[in-house]
């Protein structure tokens, strides 16, 4: 028997909300940036693995959600942890922000999330942007990050917050630094 997935829907939330409520999150959870996000989760009663998750994965990240309570992220071996990181907290914004509306439509659906979406379905294309967005208020929240980039640039910037200097110069565009 094969298990039915379904693919996060993006909230069509403006971009400045999706990152407040990223900020809001980490606060309310009591993420901070210094924190290792790997920790983060397991307290969070999630499970983190590296590897696959069998599902077209291998060179980036994935989340399978069945409910809140019941959630894998698989991250690549050929990453950096930088990279993971980021991708992890991506993982993070689709959980929190799409897994919602899925349930909601169907108690009984699993949400799969994947890099791979459909570049002609504007919604999982949505939905990726949102759990960037989510990612970047997560781990750069926006004052914290403008100081430190203001202070030392991006690359500073990018050893504060644990992320790549890539996520960082994004970020720093984003914000109009």
């Amino acid at each position: 028997m094969t298990t039915e997935y379904v693919k996060p829907r993006g909230l069509n939330a403006p971009k400045a909300n999706v990152e407040q409520f990223a900020e809001d999150t980490a606060k309310k959870l009591g993420f901070n940036v210094h924190d290792s996000i790997e920790d983060f989760v397991q307290r969070m009663s999630g499970r983190l693995l590296i590897g696959s998750s069998g599902h077209g994965d291998d060179e980036s990240g994935s989340i399978i959600a069945s409910s809140f309570d019941e959630w894998t992220i698989y991250v690549s071996r050929h990453t950096s942890l930088t990279r993971d990181r980021f991708t992890i907290a991506h993982e993070l914004g689709h959980l929190l922000l799409h897994l919602g509306p899925i349930k909601n439509a169907n108690p009984d659906a699993i949400m799969r999330a994947t890099r791979w979406v459909d570049l002609d379905d504007p919604e999982q294309k949505r939905a990726e942007w949102e759990a960037n967005w989510f990612a970047a208020g997560f781990l750069m929240p926006q004052e914290a990050f403008s100081i430190a980039y203001d202070t030392g640039g991006a690359a500073s910037a990018a050893l504060k917050f644990g992320v790549s200097l890539s996520a960082a110069k994004i970020r720093a565009q984003s914000l109009g630094l």
